[in-house]
């Protein structure tokens, strides 16, 4: 006879934040990390997919990469490779997945955990794009890479995982405005 494998006890939560390009994801995971959750990043399996076939950080390469993952693995490609990380890391801490882009992902993921609360980011697209071109990340460019990269992201569903928020981060003022608000929403949702 054998043996059934215990199954794992989790102890964190899941929350998810979604939100355009340069809306203040980052600045809401660093502040939720301050208050002790692991922070997962979808984009982080795009850069990683990246690294592995030796392309630089350029606006063309991550959505070239994005879209070829989705094309040949399906839609739910990025958390499914995220699941293993997140499972591990549920077993000792609530987590923050940052930068969930589609429906589908959202989908697939509720096939591995019940209990999920939603972030929005919401931000004029003119202080988005100031924002990423301050960053200076690889991945961010200019004004054109920033117009492809709303119509990428936002016709990808975007707005229908906003239209889930538990939460909206309206980030339409200072730094620390939007850490105050960050602090404030994760308090308010029990993280």
């Amino acid at each position: 006879m054998s043996k059934e494998p215990l199954p794992q006890t989790m102890v964190g939560r899941v929350l998810v934040l979604c939100g355009p390009p340069g809306s203040g994801k980052g600045v809401v995971a660093r502040k939720a990390s301050e208050r002790g959750m692991s922070v997962l990043s979808l984009g982080d399996i795009v850069r990683s997919e990246m690294a592995s076939k030796g392309l630089s950080e350029t606006p063309e390469n991550v959505g070239k990469t994005a879209l070829s993952m989705r094309e040949e693995h399906g839609e739910e490609i990025v958390v499914d490779r995220l699941i293993p990380s997140l499972m591990s890391t549920l077993e000792v801490s609530d987590v923050l997945i940052d930068g969930m882009r589609q429906p589908e992902e959202m989908d697939r993921l509720r096939e591995h955990i019940d209990d999920v609360t939603v972030v929005a980011m919401s931000a004029a697209p003119q202080s988005r794009s100031e924002w990423l071109e301050e960053r200076g990340r690889g991945e961010d460019g200019g004004g054109e890479e920033f117009a492809k990269r709303e119509e990428r992201e936002w016709g990808w569903g975007l707005e229908i995982l906003m239209d889930q928020a538990h939460a909206i981060i309206l980030n339409e003022g200072s730094l620390g405005e939007l850490e105050e608000r960050s602090d404030m929403i994760l308090e308010t949702l029990g993280f």
